[in-house]
């Protein structure tokens, strides 16, 4: 299980590949990099949180990690707002990160006699299941912290946090989101509405899939459904 070892900002995602240009190397914008997130201290710290969004936001597209070539959230970075497109950065992190699904599911089940969530009991549950002790610490730690840098909970006091309201998407905010679970979580041209991944979607409010789904049927999809199934078939 690959660890999640540094926390990351959406607008260090979204300011980075603005400037990022198809067909160069990667390695260009390493001192670009640090200026986009100056708050960082320290070479490893810089290299751990860049390679995180790199690894999620620019080689998972791609077989060879040079030259760049075009994906989907580098057109997306030219015709959205990084406030629109927040909650696909976090979705898109989680989809490659087998370790924050599962934090995700134990956080459910996480939560101290106040009712609020605890780091404490989290780490705890996590390590019931998971043998490789520092993984899960770290692992923890910093999704905790992206989850605050992401307006999803807040710190309250030390390893108490308090779960804000679900992050509400629009209907082309969904169908984003359908396409990029297609795509990259799935890697199917097959989509069954019935059967999307909870652990996903869970810090997101979701218009009916249904609904998105006639919207944009012979756009972006096929949209098959009847008695027994609601699927979509992705267009090439």
């Amino acid at each position: 299980m690959i660890g999640f070892d540094r926390p990351i900002k959406p607008e260090w995602i979204y300011n980075i590949l603005k400037e990022i240009k198809v067909g160069t190397n990667p390695t260009e914008y390493n001192k670009v990099f640090e200026d986009v997130a100056k708050e960082l201290t320290g070479k490893e710290g810089k290299r751990k949180a860049r390679t995180v969004i790199f690894r999620s936001f620019l080689y998972s597209f791609q077989e060879k990690r040079a030259p760049i070539e075009n994906n989907i959230f580098l057109d997306w970075v030219k015709q959205y707002s990084e406030h629109k497109l927040r909650p696909l950065f976090l979705a898109k992190l989680m989809m490659d990160h087998e370790v924050l699904r599962f934090i995700t599911k134990k956080m459910q089940i996480s939560y101290d006699s106040q009712g609020y969530l605890s780091s404490t009991v989290l780490t705890k549950k996590m390590q019931s299941e998971h043998g490789d002790r520092d993984v899960v610490k770290r692992s923890v730690r910093s999704f905790l912290k992206t989850l605050c840098h992401f307006g999803i909970i807040e710190e309250i006091q030390r390893q108490r946090f308090n779960h804000l309201n679900k992050v509400r998407l629009s209907e082309e905010q969904t169908k984003n989101f359908l396409l990029l679970y297609s795509k990259c979580y799935l890697k199917s041209e097959y989509l069954d509405l019935n059967n999307v991944d909870s652990n996903l979607t869970y810090f997101f409010e979701m218009p009916d899939l249904l609904k998105v789904a006639n919207i944009y049927n012979n756009k972006c999809w096929s949209y098959i459904r009847d008695h027994t199934r609601a699927v979509l078939m992705m267009k090439g």
